[in-house]
This record gives C-alpha cells, sequence and structure tokens, in this order.
C-alpha cells in the first residue's frame, strides 16, 4: 500500500474514531454532568473537525487533482489548523466559565456516571495514544501541517483520558468534600493545555498563510547555491520563497551576459535546482533567466 493510501486511511480511522467519542463523551457528559467530560467532548469535536479536514486533503492530494490548484493543497491545511486553533480558544473561554460556576456550586460526580466515564476514558486511552504514535510516525515520515496539527490533537487527548481515568478513579475511591473539586480543577488544567495548543497552531499557520519567506537558515542554503554560481550570472533580481503546507516554493531571478547561449545557462540553473532541492526537502524550485548588458 502506497504511503499516501496508508496516511489516507489512518486519518479516515481518525475521523471515525473522533465521531464515535464525541457521540460517547457527550452522552456520559449529559449523564454524570462532569465538568470534564464536558472538556473531553469539546476535544472530541476538534479533533473531529481536524481528522475530517486532513482525510479530505489527503484524500485530493492522492487522486492528484490539481487542475485548479498548481500549488497544491497547503493552504487548506493552514486554513484548517488556523480554524481549529481559533475553535479551541472559543471551547476554552466557554469551559472557564463553566468552571467558575462549578465552583460556586460544587457538585459531586457519583454513580453510573463516572463508572462509565471511567470506563470510556480508559478504552480511548488505548485508542488515541495508539493513533497519537501512527500520526507521529507518519508525520515524521512525510511533514504535514495537518497531521502536525492532529498529533497535537491526540497528545493533548491521551493527556486527557490519563486526567480522566485518575479523576474518576479518585472520586470513586475517595469520599470527602474536596473531591467534588477534583473535576473542575482538571477541566482547568485541560483549557490550560488547550490555550497552548490551539496558540501554537495559529502561530504556526498565519506565517504560511502571509506568505513569510522562508527562515533563515533555508535563506542561507539558497544563498549558498547563489554564491557557488556568482561567476555565471550577471545580475540577482530577487529571490521569493514561501511555503504551502509542506511544501517549499522558490522563485530565483537571474541576469545573464547576452551573449550566452541556453546551453550554457541551462547547466547552472539546473545545478541550481537539484541543490536546493536535495538541501530543502519538498522544494518546489524555478529559476527565471534574462539577458542583461554589462552596464545593467
Amino acid at each position: 500500500m502506497s504511503g499516501s493510501k496508508t496516511i489516507e486511511n489512518l486519518t479516515l480511522v481518525a475521523v471515525v474514531t473522533c465521531a464515535i467519542e464525541f457521540l460517547a463523551s457527550a452522552g456520559i457528559a449529559t449523564i454524570s454532568h462532569s465538568l470534564l467530560m464536558v472538556a473531553d467532548m469539546f476535544n472530541s469535536i476538534i479533533e473531529f473537525a481536524s481528522a475530517l479536514v486532513a482525510y479530505l486533503v489527503f484524500r485530493l492530494l492522492r487522486q492528484n487533482r490539481r487542475g485548479l490548484f498548481d500549488y497544491g493543497l497547503g493552504k487548506a491545511e493552514n486554513i484548517a489548523s488556523l480554524l481549529i486553533g481559533l475553535f479551541m480558544l472559543a471551547s476554552t473561554i466557554l469551559l472557564v466559565l463553566l468552571a467558575l460556576y462549578r465552583f460556586a456550586h460544587p457538585a459531586h460526580i457519583d454513580g453510573l456516571g463516572a463508572w462509565l466515564a471511567l470506563g470510556l476514558a480508559g478504552f480511548f486511552l488505548f485508542v488515541n495514544a495508539k493513533l497519537l504514535l501512527s500520526n507521529i510516525q507518519h508525520h515524521r515520515a512525510a511533514p504535514s501541517c495537518a497531521l502536525s496539527a492532529q498529533c497535537r490533537l491526540f497528545g493533548i487527548k491521551v493527556v486527557m483520558d490519563l486526567m480522566v481515568v485518575a479523576t474518576f478513579a479518585m472520586t470513586l475511591a475517595v469520599k470527602a468534600s474536596w473531591v467534588d473539586y477534583m473535576d473542575t480543577l482538571a477541566s482547568l488544567i485541560v483549557v490550560a493545555t488547550l490555550i497552548h495548543s490551539a496558540w501554537n497552531i495559529i502561530r504556526n499557520a498565519l506565517p504560511d498563510l502571509l506568505d513569510q519567506s522562508l527562515s533563515e537558515p533555508l535563506q542561507m542554503i539558497i544563498n549558498q547555491a547563489l554564491v557557488k554560481h556568482f561567476d555565471s550570472y550577471l545580475s540577482l533580481d530577487r529571490v521569493r520563497s514561501r511555503t504551502a503546507g509542506n511544501a517549499v516554493f522558490i522563485d530565483i531571478f537571474l541576469g545573464f551576459a547576452p551573449d550566452f547561449r541556453m546551453s550554457d545557462v541551462q547547466p547552472v540553473i539546473d545545478d541550481m535546482c537539484d541543490t536546493l532541492r536535495r538541501e530543502i526537502p519538498n522544494a518546489e524550485v524555478t529559476v527565471i533567466s534574462r539577458a542583461v548588458s554589462n552596464q545593467s
């Protein structure tokens, strides 16, 4: 099975898993009145949206439907990641308000709802940990903005499942008044984690959407390729670069002597493109040449 098909299947499994977990979390949150389960429900919505967008993007890329999108679908990944980050921030605001209300009106979580929450968290702890490892493995093999967002979200989910297991195990095992606050405190920890992850997702998505130039280390690689052929061209008109998802686009505008033939110019262009593609993963390099006089 090809790598792209494997990633597509992985994201499809994530879509189905997140949808099931959302429905289960919503039902148990209603039964148990647990704020932590409400936070889990919101996180499941975020995971579902992230996985669905990633699945659609990878499916379109695998089918090679690039006739209308000459630069691929990297921007779609960035926009999806930005929207997911904004939704995470909006969710945290609601959860903070619910936490403040719960501090003022503490409630004891017990009975069937607590046992169901404990069982659900234990089951999905195993499922989410396996999905997290799979996403990390494929992200290392083929870095992607959407896969990076999924790694963060499933990482949060594993931590949340561990927290749910610990919280409800303590709630069921200990009979004391302070236990009533554990559910709210655990949900606030989840809120802090969501805020941190949302900020990272938004911070990573915005530069690509605004077509920010490549980072300084990558710019140095471009400069080294230009210096290597410094004696071959007369002018460096412009270097333009940007990223879109995991793709890197580099445009270099060079001026050559008017008496140069194409057979003299093309080897320089080919070597420069090959060097940059070798040094910068997923780089698409274009060198645009023009004839200039020695006085230009």
